[in-house]
């Protein structure tokens, strides 16, 4: 398996010598201003295809770019989508526990807030406590290990929302680059998943991508520091298979790389744009 991920990098990077186009499929970017001395994986480019799966068996066979998957995706799983020059995002929540992972138990009980509103069976938690950060730095590590390309982690903006907790945004800055600067010293890339404009304006240096949500009717704001610094943006919107042919004109317009999925149980429907 690592002789094939091996050769896989390598014809990447070879595709990308030959055609020198920002819309190679697999392009490293190294920064040597990187922990990890410049030793990155793949990333996502700018208006790739992409899909985002996180219910139900993960079908592999879609021809996109970018793939996210849970970070509990079996490893063999992840290679699948190598071989197929996929670049793969590895989800997990690092604002919350969830109540299904395996080191659930393993977050101290004064460190959980609040039970999350839409998802009950969460509870955010304090970012701040050192073994709150043990958990997260396992799972950027375990992340590294499977074979993962990036981290799409969730949860940044608790700051924002009811915690339970005396969480300011000070404590959400420091935390969210910590997390990245995790990632990046494994040399895997991460990504803003949530904010609002103000977070992302202040958080564009420190990650590589940034995703929003069902916001391409008002022009995704929070998008467009990254947008402006030449860095991907991704955006979900939600509705059937016809929604695509209004929302990737827009999407197009805004720079940013769409998919329409059916709910927020993000299952394996997809309608994408080119």
């Amino acid at each position: 398996m690592k002789s094939l991920r091996v050769l896989s990098l390598a014809l990447a990077l070879a595709l990308s010598a030959c055609r020198g186009s920002e819309g190679d499929v697999l392009r490293t970017q190294p920064d040597m201003s990187e922990p990890d001395g410049g030793t990155t994986r793949p990333r996502p480019n700018p208006l790739s295809t992409w899909q985002i799966q996180l219910s139900g068996a993960l079908v592999t066979s879609l021809d996109v770019e970018v793939y996210t998957a849970d970070l509990d995706t079996p490893s063999a799983k992840i290679e699948d989508l190598h071989r197929a020059g996929r670049i793969v995002l590895c989800y997990f929540s690092a604002g919350t526990r969830e109540s299904f992972r395996s080191d659930a138990s393993e977050f101290p009980v004064e460190s959980l807030g609040s039970p999350l509103a839409n998802y009950p069976n969460e509870r955010w938690v304090d970012i701040r406590d050192a073994t709150v950060r043990a958990v997260m730095r396992a799972r950027v590590a375990r992340a590294a290990e499977v074979g993962c390309d990036g981290i799409h982690p969730s949860g940044l903006a608790a700051f924002l929302e009811d915690t339970g907790l005396a969480l300011g945004r000070a404590d959400q800055l420091e935390y969210n680059r910590w997390l990245s600067l995790e990632a990046h010293s494994r040399g895997l890339s991460s990504g803003l998943v949530e904010g609002d404009l103000s977070l992302t304006e202040e958080q564009v240096a420190d990650f590589d991508w940034v995703l929003v949500w069902s916001c391409v009717d008002s022009g995704c704001a929070a998008a467009a520091p990254f947008v402006a610094a030449g860095k991907p943006a991704f955006v979900i919107e939600y509705g059937d298979a016809e929604r695509a042919a209004e929302v990737c004109p827009r999407a197009s317009a805004l720079k940013l790389a769409a998919v329409v999925k059916r709910d927020a149980n993000l299952d394996a429907f997809r309608a994408g744009c080119p």
